[in-house]
């Protein structure tokens, strides 16, 4: 459905559609749009990487800007420039801090809105005078508009609050819908215990890897019927690697599955999800699997940080971590697996937040409210956007 009786023609700029939470997120979001129609999308991209195969089937305008290395390249400009000025896009929807940055010359110089998606975490400390914490001064100053997908994210970013809107992610429940049995799922992947636990998460910095093994192996080493599976790629902690080898090698509860493109089932043939993060570093924005987790109406637990508490609500889905030990964490983990009814009433409360707060028609729809603003002009200098989508 058009705003004005025409085409909408809209530009999204992203690094790639490798897996990854805000990858997912904008296939979400070009589902819902293409759904809809009266829209002329394009998506382009850094890196030819594709790991959602559902983008193919969208039959949207695909292009990949050549960049020869990790660090700026400043060809890139020039090159989004001009996909922009022949595409002639109403509105241009960055998906990450670098491409807002590349996408500035274009905004400027033929004048076209700039919706900025950068904010999809809530780190604790984001040092002023760093590197990015200049571009995220620039990036912002240029903005028509600046997204976040949690409450979190603008009070650790801090862009101008008259700019600012949040939209939490949406998820399609009929992702849910149609799965694999639990125990071909479980053959599949080695699970041989009545019960499992699994944190559905890329092995970086940003996440508690470290944390999640050792719980894994206090709780394995006490019980012989619950299997713990880290479902999750792009490992760079050495010391991460070498921990993996030890309790691998010996513990056959304790699985690692790599990238995996059936995380839905998997999901589903276990009974609780984790996420643990380093809240030194890193703030959950609202994390995809959490949400993932809780369309399953499995219970959560996860740390209190960042837009964590947005989703997951201590004692009622699930369990928010603060500076409880690692038996404490255990003991959240058992207490779950030994009361059942327990389990179930967290995961069902946890399937109508979702269906609630973070539906895919609830988020499209923010998103379609958000362009038609941007669109026709009708963004007020200065007006507060600091609410969610309703």
């Amino acid at each position: 459905m058009s705003f004005n009786n025409q085409t909408n023609r809209i530009v999204f700029f992203i690094g790639s559609l490798k897996g990854g939470g805000k990858e997912r997120r904008l296939i979400e979001l070009l589902t819902y749009l293409t759904r809809r129609g009266g829209y002329e999308l394009m998506v382009v991209v850094t890196e030819p990487v594709v790991h959602y195969s559902a983008f193919h089937e969208l039959n949207i305008l695909y292009k990949v800007i050549s960049k020869k290395r990790q660090t700026t390249n400043l060809s890139v400009f020039s090159q989004f420039y001009k996909i922009c000025r022949e595409f002639k896009p109403q509105l241009i929807h960055t998906w990450g801090r670098m491409q807002t940055l590349y996408a500035l010359p274009t905004v400027v110089g033929q004048g076209i809105p700039l919706v900025n998606g950068q904010i999809t975490s809530a780190p604790p400390k984001i040092p002023k005078w760093s590197f990015k914490g200049i571009i995220d001064r620039m990036n912002f100053k240029c903005s028509t508009l600046i997204l976040s997908n949690s409450h979190a994210g603008i009070e650790a970013y801090k862009p101008p609050r008259r700019k600012v809107k949040v939209i939490y992610n949406g998820i399609n429940l009929n992702r849910f819908e149609n799965l694999p049995a639990p125990e071909e799922i479980r053959a599949k992947y080695g699970i041989t215990t009545p019960y499992a636990v699994v944190m559905v998460a890329s092995f970086t910095k940003n996440k508690d890897y470290n944390l999640f093994f050792k719980i894994a192996e206090q709780v394995t080493g006490k019980r012989d019927d619950i299997t713990f599976i880290a479902a999750g790629d792009n490992c760079e902690d050495g010391l991460v690697v070498q921990r993996l080898d030890k309790s691998l090698s010996h513990n056959a509860r304790i699985i690692l599955t790599g990238r995996i493109s059936d995380v839905e089932a998997l999901v589903n043939s276990c009974n609780i999800g984790v996420l643990f993060s380093n809240t030194a570093v890193h703030g959950e924005g609202i994390s995809n699997s959490i949400i993932e987790y809780m369309s399953l109406a499995r219970p959560v637990i996860a740390n209190d940080a960042g837009g964590t508490r947005e989703i997951v609500h201590h004692n009622v889905n699930g369990y928010l971590v603060t500076s409880q030990s690692e038996s404490e964490i255990t003991g959240m983990i058992l207490s779950l697996i030994d009361n059942p009814e327990k389990c179930r009433a967290f995961g069902e409360a946890g399937r109508k937040i979702i269906e609630d707060h973070f539906s895919l028609d609830k988020m499209g729809r923010a998103f379609e409210e958000t362009y038609k603003q941007v669109i026709s002009k009708k963004v007020l200098p200065h007006s507060s956007f600091l609410i969610p989508n309703s």
